[in-house]
């Protein structure tokens, strides 16, 4: 049954709001509305397919790309960096820590100058992991993107770097105001 809603929803995408959402909304841009709908579904259903990946080696999605922030840094960073780098809140990016050091694949380590902070380090362990991970969550990515060719995939990538661009510029502004 599942497979069939799958399916009814597929054919459906992309997601499009019809005249009474203009009518209660006339003030809204109902394009801007539908992208960020739809923006949202893609990232939600790409979540949705490095999850399973991830559990084969007993980790989180979000978990997954911890290791992967502190792999690819070459050094240990400190907890606010890893959470700035995730978009994610500190709070969930501690608990994600936590995991991940009870299963031996990162410690914290006293910060070399301030004796106040931590950093957080992968272990051999978590690199293991990582590196095992990886090449599948690369290999399912060309597959995932495979019905976009490339010149397509960098005019997305191109327009998602506007979009987080203007998102960016939009908080400092209203950090500016605070």
């Amino acid at each position: 049954m599942t497979r069939r809603i799958d399916d009814e929803v597929a054919a459906q995408a992309p997601i499009r709001f019809g005249e009474s959402f203009r009518r209660q909304y006339p003030w809204a841009e109902t394009s801007a509305t539908e992208a960020v709908v739809n923006l949202i579904r893609t990232g939600d259903l790409l979540m949705e397919r490095v999850a399973p990946l991830a559990r084969k080696y007993g980790i989180s999605a979000p978990a997954s790309n911890v290791l992967g922030i502190l792999d690819g840094a070459g050094e240990p960073l400190p907890p606010q960096v890893i959470s700035q780098r995730l978009f994610s809140h500190p709070a969930t990016v501690t608990g994600l820590l936590d995991s991940l050091e009870r299963r031996g694949l990162v410690r914290r380590t006293p910060h070399p100058t301030d004796r106040r902070k931590l950093l957080i380090e992968i272990t051999d362990e978590g690199r293991a992991v990582h590196q095992a991970l990886l090449p599948e969550i690369l290999r399912a990515e060309m597959d995932w993107m495979g019905c976009l060719s490339p010149d397509e995939q960098e005019t997305l990538v191109r327009l998602l770097g506007r979009i987080q661009t203007h998102l960016y510029e939009l908080s400092a502004k209203k950090g500016e105001a605070r």
